[in-house]
């Protein structure tokens, strides 16, 4: 973690000779049909680069005034900056694990780009993956957690998210998730579960809080870890008692935030409702047959029932096949004496079954003109678990690796993760490809194919090539970056 002073070495990047020839290329002058033209080449490192100062010109800032926590902050050769900068292309990249983050900075040109990605001159001097991971053992979370704010903070202040709002508020999705398992106690805060042949398996676990689209784009909100208190407790921590830490928590971040929570029926209870309405939060929470007697008893269990009001229409479902789609609402529905209101949603294909089926419970008060976006708005739950959870368990992220096990290096690689995917998809889903390039084709699908792709051009960019990291896009004007429907 820096023991001594070392000094820099500067290097000009013109003095460095590239690693291959260029040859000529061996088809041309040669007879036959030209190829097609692509939708362009694009440096994946240059994207990455733009990209990122497009949407937080300031980012490099952010990541200076995260406080550090080494004693000795003048001794170290690495500032803060450059250590959160290389655990956040390391995610980006989809290394995988440490291991692997030291193979690619040996011998290349990684060490020396992650320099230029933070303003400085490119060097030889290259932080070593356990160096790194010692700093993350020791710092806060709750300086992540800042930094997180700041950057949904600039994209609700540059307008990024409006055209996702309902009701005029942006849509959170709230849903708990392992991260870590493990055959022996890791720790005295970890989780744990018995099962029936007598093992006992140990967990870390968190509850996420992310702003969901119908798009696909993520945005992580707050994160609130589910530990066990020292000491000796009644019952372990769970998702509920988090719920109650996280609320607060968000509250707090964010205190003139309003939003659209979304989440699945273990939610359906008298105390979240109650947190929602103190907040003037709207709420669309997943109605299980088997929750809220008092409420179930007082909607028809049949189409053949009388509901408030129910509209249909055709239309196609995600994978593009006719459905016949009909939202049927029914309120007012008394719960504890409060008000309420319950929504259905259900899909049936042309061979006349069920495609999808749902049902939630809301304060907020359906018609004919909000019914199906707000049931919509209700199905955007499972955002989450698919691009959110699953994409970083089985995506390329490895989010269930153990990048670092001491200290608090476990919460603070999974929250620049979380950091590191919202990077990469803003490059997914938006426009930028199309305005630099100059042609309308060059999507992200057509031009990198799949983010596993994207991410190993990326780390090949950085680590054998000198992107341009000082100079606009190459259109040379400014523009704003919109985002596509994939």
């Amino acid at each position: 973690m820096g023991k001594s002073v070392q000094t820099l070495e500067e290097v000009d990047p013109r003095d460095i000779e590239p690693e291959r020839a260029n040859h000529p290329d061996p088809r041309a002058n040669k007879p036959g049909r030209r190829p097609k033209s692509g939708p362009g080449k694009a440096d994946a490192a240059e994207v990455h680069h733009n990209v990122l100062k497009h949407f937080f010109p300031d980012f490099v800032d952010w990541l200076k005034e995260v406080r550090d926590p080494r004693k000795n902050v003048e001794a170290c050769t690495y500032p803060i900056e450059y250590i959160l900068m290389t655990v956040l292309m390391m995610h980006c990249g989809q290394c995988g694990s440490r291991r692997q983050l030291g193979r690619e900075l040996t011998g290349k040109r990684l060490g020396g780009n992650l320099w230029r990605m933070i303003g400085k001159a490119y060097s030889n001097v290259v932080c070593h993956p356990d160096t790194m991971n010692g700093v993350l053992a020791v710092l806060e979370s709750e300086e992540l957690d800042n930094l997180i704010v700041a950057i949904v903070t600039r994209l609700r202040r540059c307008r990024a998210l409006d055209r996702f709002r309902f009701d005029g508020l942006l849509t959170v999705a709230i849903d708990g998730t392992k991260i870590l398992k493990f055959k022996k106690r890791h720790c005295e805060h970890c989780t744990h579960q018995t099962h029936k042949n007598g093992k006992t398996t140990y967990f870390h676990c968190v509850l996420a809080a992310k702003i969901v689209t119908p798009i696909g784009l993520v945005i992580p909100l707050a994160f609130e870890f589910i530990e066990n208190p020292t000491g000796e407790y009644d019952k372990q921590d769970c998702e509920l008692k988090a719920w109650r830490r996280l609320y607060k928590k968000i509250r707090t971040l964010y205190p003139r935030l309003k939003i659209n929570l979304v989440a699945d029926g273990i939610y359906a209870e008298e105390q979240t409702f109650t947190d929602c309405d103190n907040a003037d939060w709207n709420y669309t929470i997943v109605l299980k047959d088997d929750k809220l007697p008092t409420v179930t008893r007082q909607f028809p269990t049949s189409s053949s029932g009388t509901w408030t009001g129910s509209r249909t229409k055709e239309t196609s479902n995600a994978d593009g096949k006719p459905i016949t789609r009909t939202v049927r609402f029914k309120t007012p529905v008394i719960y504890h004496g409060e008000i309420v209101h319950v929504v259905e949603l259900e899909d049936i294909d042309k061979e006349g079954e069920r495609d999808y089926y749902n049902k939630w419970v809301t304060n907020v008060k359906p018609n004919r003109d909000n019914a199906f976006d707000l049931a919509q708005t209700g199905r955007l739950r499972w955002k989450i678990e698919n691009e959110g959870i699953n994409t970083q368990k089985n995506g390329g992220y490895e989010m269930e690796h153990g990048y670092g096990l001491k200290g608090n290096a476990w919460k603070n690689y999974y929250l620049t993760l979380q950091i590191s995917q919202l990077v990469n998809d803003l490059i997914r889903f938006g426009d930028f490809l199309q305005k630099t390039i100059g042609n309308p084709q060059a999507t992200f699908l057509a031009v990198f194919g799949t983010m596993r792709n994207f991410a190993r051009r990326l780390i090949e960019c950085l680590r054998n090539g000198l992107p341009h990291l000082d100079r606009p896009p190459s259109l040379g004007v400014r523009f704003q970056i919109r985002f596509l429907v994939l």
